[in-house]
């Protein structure tokens, strides 16, 4: 489970996540100053000059999993 801000509070509570996202070297995500805290997934695998928005980390896992580009993952992954 992911950790979110409790408004108010240094404490932190879960938030559900919906699926597992594969560990990439150039995945790029950016906290974003809303109410509530929310987050910007970018791909840097064309460079950094050019990073492709995936969107929400909802919306960008199911783009990353299906991801073919073997010098990306981690060690740890497949």
């Amino acid at each position: 489970m992911a950790l979110n801000p409790i408004e108010g509070s240094t404490e932190r509570r879960p938030s559900p996540r919906s699926g597992k996202i594969r560990r990439c070297s150039v995945r790029h995500v950016s906290i974003l100053p809303t109410v509530p805290a929310s987050v910007q997934v970018d791909c840097l695998l064309g460079g950094v000059e050019h990073p492709l928005p995936l969107g929400s980390m909802d919306e960008a896992r199911s783009i990353c999993n299906a991801c073919t580009a073997r010098s990306v993952w981690r060690e740890d992954e497949d």
